[in-house]
């Protein structure tokens, strides 16, 4: 039996004592054990602490005083960050760490963020923070972490009815999401990683995961909105992931490459070279990317054709340039990969006729430019993967294999080669 796991309790005593102690206590009550870990620097400590801030500094391989010395909050939350960050570290690399709360402002929400780097995605996180869903934080600040984040109302000073409705929130929610998940399960089946932008595009999941399950393993499927694609990474790099089917990753590509909203950020299709597990590629509907609903519209992109896909996301056509790219930056990231690799290019992409429009009013107006886009991207479909194929082509080593298919990826064909490929890298020496 492994040793009781504990709940870390992060923030600065001096300025959020008594909301941490009361939330050590509402979680303790609940049966978990804390390590509250202080981060402050320079005021009093109005309790003793698991972690005193003089730890921290000397994790940081400083000390406290020399913190104090630098005479710059930045500088000191950035050495506060680097000692937690390796305590909490230490906490997981034994297997001690059931799940982790901070307590924050600005500078706390900072700090925790760069902690939660080095927590793997199964331990529930959650930060109680002023900064909840703020522009301020980015994505690329919460970059496959699966980190929750609870407003924290009324919580800048002291404790009052509302703030304490908060703190009782939090408690509940770390401590329900540790009792929620048993992280000592073992899994029974390894897992394939496949990516998708859903069933209405990519028609053929519901066969590929069939074929999976048939071959006694699970299928795990990450929609390719840009946040999602950082997840997946992540999973990867955290050993979550035995083989990855990377089968949209053109979409977030593209997406990074035009300032999209579904980019997964510089690091995508990076995570299964590193972890050398087989790796099958294809672009997906590389025939578009997505502009934020809300963000100012670029005049470079008004000539095209677009569509409003819902109130947060507009789709706009892409262009052979971009495509190009993109097939050069999916060459060159997995020229570096250490594991096994084939590309497949299905050059009709979609391969999909424009849905008809019925005659009448609902054949009218929104539905005639739903038609319309789409026709656009049908004919732009061909132009987009040539280019996508000539800018991988140019790029890629020769030990890569690439299989071209005169095929959309909803044709029989594209999921057969899927399944062949795959077949060939698992029974293989390095599956």
């Amino acid at each position: 039996m492994r040793e009781r796991g504990l709940v870390v309790v992060l923030g600065t005593l001096d300025t959020k004592g008594d909301q941490i102690k009361y939330l050590k206590e509402l979680i303790e009550r609940r049966g978990h054990d804390t390590c509250v870990v202080d981060v402050g620097v320079v005021g009093p400590v109005p309790f003793v602490p698991a972690i005193s801030r003089e730890e921290v500094a000397r994790a940081a391989g400083t000390t406290l005083d020399n913190i104090i010395a630098l005479n710059a909050p930045g500088s000191a939350l950035r050495e506060m960050a680097k000692g937690a960050s390796e305590i909490v570290g230490g906490l997981c690399a034994v297997g001690r760490l059931d799940g982790f709360v901070a307590l924050g402002g600005s500078g706390g929400t900072s700090l925790a963020l760069s902690v939660i780097k080095g927590i793997p995605i199964r331990v529930p996180k959650l930060i109680v923070t002023t900064m909840a869903y703020s522009s301020a934080i980015t994505p690329d600040m919460v970059s496959g972490d699966n980190v929750m984040m609870l407003p924290w109302v009324g919580g800048l000073w002291g404790i009052n009815s509302i703030s304490r409705g908060v703190l009782e929130m939090a408690a509940g929610t770390i401590c329900g999401a540790i009792e929620a998940y048993d992280r000592t399960k073992m899994r029974e089946r390894k897992v394939v990683g496949v990516t998708a932008l859903g069933s209405t595009v990519n028609r053929y999941l519901g066969d590929l995961k069939a074929a999976i399950e048939g071959r006694g393993l699970e299928m795990a499927v990450f929609h390719v909105t840009g946040m999602s694609g950082r997840m997946y990474e992540r999973a990867i790099a955290d050993g979550l992931i035995d083989a990855s089917l990377d089968l949209s990753v053109g979409v977030e590509l593209l997406n990074s490459l035009t300032g999209g909203v579904c980019s997964a950020g510089p690091d995508r299709l990076e995570a299964a070279g590193r972890m050398a597990i087989p790796q099958i590629v294809s672009p997906g509907a590389t025939e578009a990317f997505h502009w934020g609903g809300e963000r100012p519209f670029p005049s470079k992109y008004r000539r095209r054709p677009t569509h409003r896909h819902n109130a947060l996301i507009l789709t706009v056509a892409s262009s052979p340039k971009e495509t190009a790219a993109v097939g050069r930056l999916t060459a060159e990231k997995l020229n570096r990969a250490k594991g096994p690799v084939a590309v497949i290019i299905p050059m009709k992409g979609f391969g999909a006729p424009p849905r008809r429009i019925s005659s009448g009013p609902s054949g009218t107006g929104s539905a005639q430019k739903v038609a319309g886009f789409r026709e656009a991207l049908t004919r732009l479909t061909p132009l987009c993967m040539r280019a996508f194929r000539k800018g991988l082509m140019e790029h890629i080593n020769s030990g890569i294999e690439v299989v071209e298919l005169d095929a959309g990826f909803n044709d029989p064909i594209f999921l057969d080669t899927v399944l062949r490929l795959f077949d060939g890298m698992m029974s293989g020496p390095t599956a």
